[in-house]
């Protein structure tokens, strides 16, 4: 009896998960990637059974994984997107901020459109000292969505930053300005 493909392997795998049954769909998925060459729909069904367990960095490796294998699959960049911008948003609270920014900036590649990332992009190089690489962020992120202008504010209220607008204005013109001459502080 012939072993089995990858393909039937992966077939198994999505009926454990329709029943319920994750932990021997991650087994199955686990002996795939072992014994067969690396398969995007192995390594997507395993970053995404990954995420729902919360391991955020595995399931972000084998989402990319998966991708170099199928550029430009929505589901999967899909699933990328969202295990590294959970594992962004897992380094940021624990205060690993270079992390967040490797994070951060895998998510953008993904997704350059995501305002939130360019937001916590910019909170996160903004507690790391780096103000004008911060400024650049929120200047990306108030471009894709003016909605964001909220945060960015309170994140520049914030004492590390060192930089104040007296009105909310001149912050919204040097937003949409790209910040590329000299901010306008106080």
């Amino acid at each position: 009896m012939p072993a089995p493909t990858a393909d039937d392997l992966l077939s198994l795998a999505v009926r454990h998960v329709n029943a319920g049954q994750s932990e021997r769909a991650v087994s199955l998925c686990e002996h795939a990637l072992a014994h067969q060459p690396p398969h995007a729909g192995v390594l997507q069904l395993l970053a995404l059974l990954n995420l729902k367990r919360g391991f955020l960095g595995p399931a972000a490796e084998q989402a990319q994984a998966s991708l170099a294998l199928r550029p430009g699959h929505t589901a999967t960049r899909q699933v990328a997107v969202d295990a590294w911008f959970q594992l962004a948003l897992r380094h940021q609270d624990a205060r690993e901020f270079e992390a967040a920014v490797a994070a951060l900036r895998s998510v953008l590649q993904l997704a350059p459109e995501l305002a939130e990332a360019e937001v916590n992009l910019g909170i996160v190089l903004q507690e790391l000292g780096r103000v004008d690489e911060a400024m650049q962020a929120y200047c990306r992120a108030y471009k894709l969505r003016e909605d964001t202008f909220g945060r960015i504010a309170h994140a520049l209220a914030a004492p590390r930053v060192g930089r104040v607008w007296l009105r909310l204005d001149d912050l919204r013109a040097d937003l949409r300005t790209s910040l590329q001459s000299s901010v306008s502080t106080v």
